[in-house]
């Protein structure tokens, strides 16, 4: 097992609230805490964070308190490193060129995971819970977990 994961926001916020397969993002962070692996995010995951929760208190889905209690929760997760780097930018242009993707906040998470790869020589795994990405890459990243299919 690797030393490091990369985990997309779309695991985090599920940690964090009740929705549907939070019951298995829950298990994939213990499982984390209980191996000691060193969560890697791009530098922006945190705003990313943020960003999710502020929607859903301005949309009413939490009160004030709620929010920022959730937000302090997430800070207070063990072991994130966040990364920010000339590579990491690059080659999250080339993924979501070659992919064709919309925008560049999924490519940095794979970028994020690719590079750590390089650098450590060990394998990171990406955790997602979102399937239009998985699909989208179609197994051409073997690093690609999907939430769901947790065990």
């Amino acid at each position: 097992m690797s030393n490091y994961i990369c985990l997309d926001t779309s695991v985090l916020i599920k940690v964090l609230m009740e929705e549907e397969d939070s019951d298995k993002a829950t298990a994939l962070l213990q499982r984390i805490i209980d191996h000691r692996q060193l969560i890697v995010l791009p530098a922006f995951a945190w705003a990313e964070v943020g960003t999710v929760l502020r929607k859903k208190r301005r949309r009413e889905e939490l009160a004030v308190q709620e929010a920022d209690d959730l937000w302090l929760e997430f800070r207070q997760f063990p072991g994130i490193e966040y990364l920010n780097d000339d590579s990491i930018m690059d080659l999250a242009w080339k993924i979501s060129r070659h992919f064709d993707m919309p925008t560049l906040y999924d490519a940095a998470f794979l970028a994020v995971t690719e590079v750590m790869e390089e650098r450590t020589g060990e394998g990171c795994e990406f955790w997602t819970a979102d399937e239009k990405l998985v699909n989208l890459l179609n197994g051409r990243r073997k690093y690609v977990r999907l939430l769901k299919e947790l065990e």
